[in-house]
């Protein structure tokens, strides 16, 4: 009789695998708990509460904590590729002046192009943080630090003559 509990198990297995529900995964654990329970010797009434219960326990108590666990973490969105680099820091390698002058930042070991959503001036060797993405462009905005440096070292206007 364990044979036949262990083909049964098979079967609910191979079920499980197409269907991806948690339920038939929960059937095939009792099947495979009454073919033990058959390798003991005991009666099919044995078996078959054996197979009932651990099933039963499965599907009503395993299943629903389960599909909580997995539905809370796939509701994250994986981000890569370019998505991923926002919100990073990264380092100005090529000056930029103006509001459409582009400069260049290094970033996971790549230059990428980039440009400030202000037009504020890309200073080399200076830090920024990633806050956009157009097309292939990074939009990024100086930290802070850097912004007052920048802003103590702008040129004063002169005066009136």
């Amino acid at each position: 009789m364990a044979l036949a509990w262990i083909a049964v198990a098979l079967v609910f297995a191979i079920g499980e695998v197409l269907t991806v529900a948690l339920f038939a995964a929960f059937l095939s654990l009792g099947a495979v708990a009454a073919a033990i329970v058959g390798l003991t010797g005991e009666t099919w009434v044995a078996q078959a509460l054996a197979f009932g219960l651990v099933s039963v326990v499965g599907v009503v108590v395993a299943r629903p904590f389960l599909i909580r666990h997995l539905m809370r973490r796939s509701s994250y969105e994986t981000v890569s590729g370019a998505s991923s680099m926002i919100g990073e820091v990264a380092l100005v390698v090529q000056s930029a002046i103006g509001l459409h002058d582009r400069g260049h930042v290094r970033i996971l070991g790549e230059n990428w192009p980039a440009m400030t959503r202000d037009g504020s001036p890309l200073v080399q060797g200076t830090s920024v943080r990633i806050v956009d993405i157009e097309g292939a462009t990074l939009v990024v905005e100086l930290l802070a630090e850097e912004a007052q440096l920048a802003s103590d070292m702008s040129p004063m206007p002169g005066p009136e003559a």
